[in-house]
């Protein structure tokens, strides 16, 4: 008996079908040659039975023929003129042809278990070739799995590494440009600053004028403004040096 182990895949239906298919009219071939020779063989028998049964009627006959021509030749009686040695000659030439004819039977009962056997055996190393061709065929079936299943993985892992490559450069452009965003917060940051101190000393400035300008209206108003028209100068200077600041 030949016993097929190993880890593989079922194949799919329709094969599988084949295969069935393949099994099945083998053991059907062999059945087929059993049952044909189960038939024969009870021919056989029967036939035997037969010829053994006439060869008794035959022997009981000869028998009688036998005790009736002793009588006979006890008699004086010529065995030549006497019908029933014909009929014993006949007799014994059926006897010996049902003899030959059980022999030949006898010859084709032989030849029938020879082919009985060969078909067994034929049967069986059609079966251990099937075996076989089915254990191959999961075997193939089964490494052209694995390498799908190892060609997926590494796939997957190429795919894995690419999209892991992908998201830190993702990342990195991220900081990148987390870090110009801030520096733009810094200078942005910086000009307001600027812009506020700027406003505070134009203020500043502004009042100064405006300080000014009064100093010079009370100097141009008072009684005395020819006397002191010579102090007018540097107000006037630091009036319109203010007024370009400002402006």
């Amino acid at each position: 008996m030949t016993t097929v182990t190993g880890n593989t895949e079922v194949p799919p239906r329709g094969k599988r079908e084949d295969y069935s298919a393949l099994y099945e009219s083998t053991s059907a071939h062999v059945i087929e040659e059993t049952e044909y020779v189960k038939k024969i063989r009870a021919t056989l028998e029967k036939i035997r039975n037969q010829v053994f049964k006439d060869e008794v009627v035959h022997k009981r006959t000869n028998d009688k023929l036998e005790t009736k021509h002793c009588r006979n030749i006890e008699n004086g009686s010529d065995p030549e003129m006497d019908p029933s040695c014909g009929h014993l000659d006949l007799l014994m030439e059926r006897t010996k042809g049902k003899e030959e004819q059980l022999l030949e039977m006898n010859k084709e009962n032989e030849i029938l278990k020879i082919k009985l056997e060969a078909s067994r055996q034929a049967g069986a190393a059609a079966l251990r070739n099937v075996a076989q061709r089915l254990f191959e065929i999961y075997q193939t079936q089964s490494e052209e799995v694995r390498k799908k299943h190892e060609a997926g993985k590494h796939l997957l892992e190429v795919n894995k590494l690419e999209k892991e490559q992908q998201l830190k450069q993702h990342v990195e452009n991220l900081n990148r440009v987390a870090e110009k965003l801030e520096e733009k917060h810094n200078q942005i940051t910086e000009l307001e600053n600027l812009v506020e101190r700027m406003e505070k000393e134009k203020k500043t400035l502004l009042e100064r004028k405006l300080s000014l300008e009064n100093k010079l209206l009370q100097l141009k108003s008072n009684a005395t403004y020819a006397k002191r028209s010579a102090n007018l100068p540097p107000y006037e200077s630091g009036s319109r040096h203010l007024s370009s600041l400002l402006s």
